[in-house]
This record gives C-alpha cells, structure tokens and sequence, in this order.
C-alpha cells in the first residue's frame, strides 16, 4: 500500500484569545506521513523577535510549529495588556491541546511543547502551570515581570527609567501606553513573579536557557533566582538577550535537550 506523504506547509490560523477576540498566528507544518509533536513560539515585549526562523528549522526536522500573537500585537486585534499576555497564552495552549485542534492539524496531543522567549518566557510558564497536560517548557531568557514589579516598589527611584522602556515597546502596540503597562505591573506583582510557580511546576519537563550577557533579561535576576527556586534543568549560551549572536549554537542546544526528553 502506498504512503501518503503530506507536504510541509504554511497557514495563518486563527485562535481564540483569553476574551472575545481571535489571535493572529502562523502554523508551520512538516512534511510527514503522520501525526508530529507541536511548539508554540511565544514572543517576547513588544514582539521584535518572533523567532520565525527557528520555526523554519524546526519544521525542517519534523515539528509542527505555531508562531503566535497576542491582543494587541502583531496584527491581533484587542487591547495590549500584561495580563491579555497571560490570558492568552492559556488560551492559546488549552486550544492547541484539545482533540478538535489536534485532529484537524495532525499534532501528537501528548507531544506539546512552550517555548518562550523572553515575555514570551514569562507568558508560556504560566501557561505551562496551567495547562498541566502540556508535556515540555523551554523558557529562552524568560523575563519576570512580577519581581520587576515587586522592585519598582521597592526602589520607586527606578519608575521613570521602566516607565521608559514600557512607553516605547507601547509605541508598536494597540491601545496602551507605558503608564497603564506599569500600573499593571506594580498591581500584580505578587500573582504574577515567576517565583511562585514553584509548587505547580513540581515534576514538570522543564528547561530555563539564559546567557551570563543578556543586557535584559539579566542572568542574576531573571535566571538564576528562578533556577534556584524551580525544578528546571538548565543551559548556558554566551549570546544577546535576542540570541543574535551564536543564534546556532542556542538552537542545536535547546532541541537536543527536547529531543532527549
């Protein structure tokens, strides 16, 4: 009997965000003659590296890929929100686990995996802690943004400067400003500081890749505070927080560690 191979391809999708809108997204797919394990790529603030060429290679060796958005960015309508990020990652990973998607898109439903650069990092934990169904979580300079909220109240001398940085990321987003992005932040420190996902990451498939010259998600802080307090296995690449540099390098290391899992 002869094999049917399907040819690898690309779709835009749309997905069901964490409220009434629908989410922008690229589904890459592999040729295969069969169902093929799925990473969703969540991108990080406000969304200048969406890593699409990694979703090229990983499609290349078999993978499904789905590049994702959130409200707000990259195209998907709603409000930019910290908390839409959140409740979009969810969403978006209680969708792509359900037996209508999996069917449809020929994924292997026990063979999901997060991987989440920076916000994205942040944004696919607690997506990962959520949906306890998903099998693997690589968090690529995962930046916490609980803890910065934490210490923008405890040192408010630092507001002006971080209120800054959110107003310009604003700029490439819709219908916020870096005032109501920092206001959510001092808000929410506590719910949201990645610190507090230890109990529900307890015997999870967990991999945190950083680099000792990340000018953002600085190693120190955003790394190896998590590191120690989580379960996770760990990388160390020398690179930027964006992974320009030994882009390669960063890439065979965390799919090697996926693909021995």
């Amino acid at each position: 009997m002869e094999t049917i191979t399907n040819k690898a391809s690309l779709s835009l999708i749309a997905i069901p965000s964490g409220g009434n809108e629908a989410l922008f997204c690229r589904l890459y797919s592999p040729a295969s003659t069969g169902p093929a394990p799925l990473i969703v790529l969540f991108h990080g603030f406000p969304g200048k590296q969406l890593n699409m060429d990694w979703a090229v290679r990983l499609q290349e060796i078999g993978y499904h890929v789905l590049v994702t958005s959130y409200r707000g960015s990259i195209g998907s309508s709603g409000a930019f929100r910290f908390r839409h990020v959140l409740e979009d990652a969810t969403a978006i990973m209680e969708h792509v686990a359900s037996p209508t998607f999996t069917e449809q898109h020929d994924v292997l439903g026990d063979q999901i995996t997060i991987v989440g650069h920076s916000m994205g990092g942040f944004a696919g934990l607690h997506a990962f802690a959520a949906v306890p169904h998903i099998k693997h979580y690589i968090g690529i300079s995962p930046f916490n943004f609980g803890l910065i909220g934490q210490l923008i109240l405890d040192y408010p001398e630092h507001e002006d400067a971080l209120r800054g940085v959110l107003s310009r990321g604003a700029s490439f987003l819709t219908a916020t400003d870096g005032d109501t992005l920092l206001e959510e932040l001092k808000a929410n420190h506590a719910s949201w500081n990645l610190l507090a996902l230890k109990e529900e990451l307890k015997n999870r498939s967990a991999l945190l890749v950083t680099s000792e010259r990340d000018e953002t998600s600085v190693k120190a802080l955003h790394h190896d505070l998590l590191q120690n307090a989580g379960y996770f296995e760990e990388l160390v690449v020398d690179s930027d927080h964006n992974y320009i540099e030994n882009r390669e390098d960063a890439f065979v290391a965390w799919t090697k560690w996926l693909e021995q899992q």
